[in-house]
């Protein structure tokens, strides 16, 4: 067990905002050699511990989160209930790796005499495994192998055009596993294969990199969108009256160009102000400087919505985006009768899925919005990007986390979603981070977050080339996950049949 926890912290120290990405291509050395020869009853239960343990420490961010933060503002359960709630977070989310264990477990025993086709039967259902963790109400994605690579590896993460992630995923499982079988098989130089296995991968990912082309553009072509960061407390936007934020926001558009298009965060306004006097003095503004603003804020018609839309000088439009991808218990609880206890988490209201993929289409811009932890989700910009935006946007409010990690895990997903559509990203954040992404996965532009600056706001001009091109992910999604299962089955055929 010991090398099940020695491979879970290496693991999550490879992920954005930890400690080194290249970490991950030898963080499941360990993994794969405690596994070896395992019952399959064994083989879930190691491969459980291991998932869970990564994950939890993957995501240490959100006990402050549930300990401290969210008691102080809503006031809706002690703080002790939060560190509770943070390690029943972990079961949930780590509950596929008892598949991938009993698995492999059960079947390993095929291959004993075939290391590469043992490590493609792992990397294959490790991979299916993957798939399944971003599937259904309790589906969450953040903290996959492959956002380690998002962590500094350019040119590897340009595969995600082709593949999305669950083709990185699969490669570093291959790799770690072949690794765990040299060695296994050396009794001496082990430190060496690990080190000259990680200069290779790095020589790679340079090779890569270099032939990712370099950006040059004509002013002629470029479009501009300016981020309007807020940086408003949760407890302001909870407590204080609208016109508290209006002030703030008001005040930021008088300094932005006459005629532009703004992109605001997520909730910016925390009631639907469509017919409130913040709405119409937001109306006033938008004319007066003939701007056209996408503003978040919930709306409450038939359904539920966390919603953005555009205002301009004819008024709040018609037309808006609302998030697809709910946070479980947060914004919707699943499955009330069994986890109706855990309603005390509702943050703001229960809102009801979006169904629609929204383009704005603003002058020259196509914009494809998402909001928040859309982002964690490939599809969602993959159907954006579909429908025709030229541009991906995210708006989002990271003002619930105090820890600077939260924040760069969650720009790695608007990296990732940038390469797969090779489409520029615009994130949009309440108290950071906002950026712009190019389709190669470059951050061009960052803004300084509420730690990094204190300020009520801060504005950014963010410059992108408006994109029509498609990728194979584009095109075809997560086809990677068809061939890994068709793979894992086959691999399991021949390995009982011919083997």
């Amino acid at each position: 067990m010991v090398l099940i926890l020695f491979s879970a912290v290496l693991t999550a120290l490879a992920m954005p905002g930890m400690l080194w990405g290249y970490l991950i291509w030898v963080a499941l050395i360990p993994f794969f050699i405690a596994m070896k020869e395992v019952t399959p009853l064994k083989g879930a239960l190691r491969a459980f511990v291991w998932g869970l343990v990564y994950l939890l420490i993957t995501h240490y961010w959100e006990l402050p989160v549930l300990a401290v933060n969210v008691p102080e503002v809503l006031n809706s359960f002690p703080n002790f209930i939060g560190i509770v709630v943070y390690f029943l977070m972990g079961p949930v989310i780590a509950i596929p790796f008892l598949a991938f264990g009993f698995v492999y477990g059960l079947y390993q025993r095929f291959f004993d005499r075939y290391p590469v086709l043992l490590g493609l039967f792992a990397a294959s259902f490790f991979t299916v495994v993957e798939y399944l963790r971003e599937i259904g109400p309790l589906g969450f994605t953040n903290g996959r192998l492959s956002d380690a690579l998002l962590n500094g590896q350019q040119g590897i993460s340009q595969l995600l055009a082709f593949g999305g992630p669950l083709l990185l995923v699969f490669i570093i499982v291959f790799v770690n596993h072949y690794l765990s079988h040299l060695y296994l098989e050396r009794t001496r130089d082990r430190a060496v294969l690990i080190i000259v296995s990680v200069a290779l991968i790095a020589l790679v990912n340079s090779i890569m990199s270099s032939f990712i082309p370099i950006p040059h553009s004509s002013n002629k072509y470029e479009s501009t969108i300016y981020a309007l960061q807020t940086n408003i407390s949760m407890q302001m936007k909870y407590y204080q009256p609208p016109e508290e934020t209006l002030r703030i926001v008001s005040r930021a558009l008088r300094e932005i160009p006459e005629g532009s298009l703004v992109v605001l965060p997520e909730a910016t306004f925390m009631s639907d102000i469509r017919s409130s006097s913040t709405g119409s003095q937001l109306e006033e503004i938008a004319r007066e400087r003939d701007l056209k603003i996408l503003v978040g804020f919930p709306t409450y018609n038939d359904y539920n919505f966390n919603q953005v839309r555009l205002v301009n000088s004819e008024g709040f439009s018609e037309e808006f985006y609302a998030k697809v991808q709910l946070t479980p218990f947060v914004e919707f609880l699943p499955w009330p009768r069994v986890f109706g206890v855990f309603s005390f988490l509702k943050f703001l209201d229960y809102f009801d899925p979006g169904e629609e993929y929204t383009i704005f289409s603003v002058d020259e811009h196509r914009i494809g919005a998402q909001i928040c932890f859309d982002s964690l989700y490939s599809n969602v910009a993959r159907r954006l990007t579909q429908n025709g935006a030229n541009v991906i946007v995210t708006a989002t409010n990271d003002g619930w986390f105090d820890i600077s990690t939260a924040l760069q895990q969650h720009l790695s997903k608007s990296i990732a979603r940038a390469i797969e559509n090779r489409r520029y990203v615009i994130q949009v954040s309440n108290s950071g981070i906002s950026a712009v992404i190019d389709p190669y996965g470059r951050i061009v532009k960052r803004l300084p977050s509420s730690k990094e600056l204190s300020a009520e706001y801060v504005i950014g001009e963010f410059q992108y080339l408006p994109r029509v091109t498609t990728t194979p992910y584009t095109r075809f999604g997560n086809w990677f996950f068809w061939f890994s299962l068709l793979l894992g089955i086959a691999l399991i055929i021949l390995g009982g049949v011919v083997l």
